[in-house]
């Protein structure tokens, strides 16, 4: 595609681009993908050519833009790294035009997003607030409608585990029971997605999307499990997962009913004994920055913030 008023040419790589695409660096603060890890991961097919997409002026690049997905997927879900020259005075307009690009390739399905990796101090450097605010822009003009700013947390074996859960039982279910958890947990959510979604297409929409996406995660489907007192009444349920590096917090829930009275930290310690039980050496997970509690809830379960995401979406 070309843009009439910047004469900008916007094309997937192909197999002969690899030196071109391996060449970007970047100065920016913002977390990019380097030269070794394009490499590992276009070998792994996380990565591919017809994901990978190039703008131009004449024969000299201006811009890349690389789309991630699983190695067995058809088309992928998250922009992982934007870049533009540093000789491009409009740079959010190069972006656009890169996410655009494609968007109209890929379909413009709401699982796609648009990741900003930044330091948990990013507001503190003005370099940093001007690559996030340059991207925003982009991914606005570019198709993205929803901006959400989440905080990452991980921790480690060599931290002391939180206490093991005492008031809960934990057991398997099914597919269905999980489905009526996810719509059942929604009210009162600070989750943006969640709201989001529920707003736009109801509760039962959000209900599938949740199952769907949590069943498609890297991970054993026997590690879910729902929460009970003693006498059987259900609490909430737990997603303990992976994401594609790293075992992962993917999902807890509280039923509204039993909010506040300090649940959240069991199902959490829950999933963490479950990981490390299993020798997971690295647990990783994340929550929006508007949901204070569960942030709070990291913290006390010995989790160290990491970084800064700000997620794009559609």
């Amino acid at each position: 595609m070309t843009d009439d008023v910047s004469a900008l040419t916007v094309r997937p790589a192909r197999h002969d681009d690899q030196p071109t695409l391996e060449a970007w660096s970047s100065r920016e603060p913002v977390a990019w993908v380097d030269r070794a890890r394009l490499s590992a991961e276009l070998g792994t097919r996380n990565y591919r050519y017809e994901w990978s997409w190039i703008a131009e002026r004449g024969d000299r690049p201006v811009g890349r833009a690389l789309w991630w997905g699983s190695e067995n997927a058809e088309r992928p879900v998250t922009l992982d790294c934007l870049l533009v020259a540093e000789s491009e005075p409009r740079p959010d307009g190069v972006g656009a035009a890169l996410i655009r690009a494609g968007i109209a390739d890929f379909g413009a399905g709401p699982e796609l997003e648009f990741n900003v990796d930044v330091d948990v101090r990013w507001t503190q450097n003005p370099a940093a607030v001007e690559a996030v605010e340059w991207r925003s822009r982009a991914a606005h003009a570019g198709g993205f409608t929803r901006s959400t700013e989440r905080f990452s947390f991980a921790r480690t074996d060599s931290t002391p585990r939180p206490p093991r859960p005492r008031r809960l039982g934990f057991r398997p279910g099914t597919d269905d029971e999980f489905r009526t958890l996810f719509a059942a947990v929604a009210p009162g959510s600070l989750d943006a997605h969640t709201l989001a979604m529920v707003a736009e297409q109801g509760v039962d929409a959000l209900a599938d999307d949740d199952l769907q996406f949590y069943l498609s995660l890297p991970g054993s489907r026997d590690a879910w499990r729902i929460a009970t007192l003693a006498d059987g009444t259900t609490v909430g349920f737990t997603i303990a997962t992976r994401t594609a590096y790293d075992a992962s917090i993917s999902y807890l829930g509280v039923l509204p009913e039993h909010r506040g009275r300090g649940f959240v930290d069991e199902l959490l310690a829950q999933m963490v004994h479950l990981h490390h039980d299993d020798g997971e050496q690295r647990i990783v997970g994340t929550t929006d920055a508007a949901n204070a509690p569960m942030a709070a809830a990291f913290g006390r379960a010995g989790f160290e913030t990491t970084r800064v995401r700000i997620v794009h979406a559609r």
